[in-house]
Order: C-alpha cells, then structure tokens, then sequence
C-alpha cells in the first residue's frame, strides 16, 4: 500500500521516530535482521535486491518508556547482531523519557541539525505525533539547503 519507502540499495538513510511511528519502520529492521544473519547466497532474492555494500539506516526513536518501547526488542536484537558480526549497516538511538540510565537529549532544531549536519543522506522520514511531526517539518524545511536536501528527500509521516 502506498508508496512504501522508496529506498536504493546504497545510500544513508534516518528515520526519527516516537511511540507508535516506529511500526513503520519494523520491516525494514526485520529485513536487516534475516539479510545480515544469512550467508549472501541464502538471502531471499526480496531481500538481497536491495541493502547493498554502501547502505545504511540510522534509526531515532524515542519512547515514554522501555516498557512502551514499540518493537524495541527487534531494534537491539539488529544492533547485537551487527556488533557480533562487525556490521555497519544500522545504527540506532533511542531515547526513554523514564530511564534509570542517562536520558538523551530532546528533539529539538539544534539536535537535529547537529545529528544530520555533515553527512550525505538518501533520505529523513519522520513518523511521530503531531508535536513531533510538525517540529520537524519546519527545522527539516529550514535547514534542507544546509543539509544538502531536496524536498523529496525528506518525508513527514
């Protein structure tokens, strides 16, 4: 349905994400998951096609809790994986606003521009609340120049 995410098989791509938006990208976290635990030539053909050397997807995802935290145990398992086997493909933040450990900072203009700044991006999809989106839209939309971003590379969810 839809038009999916539209990726390339190289390129970097982010996704910032909160609560329920990150469903959205659940998929694409399984798919890495079955590519990189897979000998190359048993990799399904639906899956080989696309994550070729050069590709990879920084996930940002902040939730109330870890008890909240949508699909988080795939994200780490993802993250284990790829440390076990030395894999540069994903990388993940996220941020609990109830933690016993240190809390990330806040999404705010100067986070993202300091997270995004300095790197060639594919591309930025946004999937949260309202609040969330619309931050977003405005600091991606001010900073698309900066960033080296056309208006197509970028996706409010």
């Amino acid at each position: 349905m839809g038009r999916g995410l539209q990726l390339e098989p190289t390129g970097d791509y982010v996704a910032f994400c909160a609560g329920t938006g990150a469903l959205v990208f659940l998929d694409l976290v399984a798919h890495l998951i079955v590519k990189n635990s897979m000998p190359a030539a048993q990799v399904p053909a639906e899956i080989a096609r696309y994550y070729a050397p050069g590709f990879k997807f920084h996930l940002y995802c902040s939730f109330q809790s870890r008890d909240q935290a949508i699909g988080l145990d795939l994200i780490e398992a993802l993250v284990d994986l790829n440390k076990a086997l030395g894999l540069d493909n994903f990388e993940a933040t996220v941020r609990l606003s109830v933690t016993d450990g240190p809390k990330l900072p806040r999404w705010t203009p100067q986070y993202v521009e300091s997270e995004l700044s300095g790197k060639t991006l594919s591309k930025v999809w946004v999937c949260g609340p309202p609040a969330v989106n619309e931050m977003f839209d405005k600091t991606l939309g001010d900073l698309k120049d900066k960033l080296g971003l056309k208006a197509h590379q970028i996706d409010v969810m």
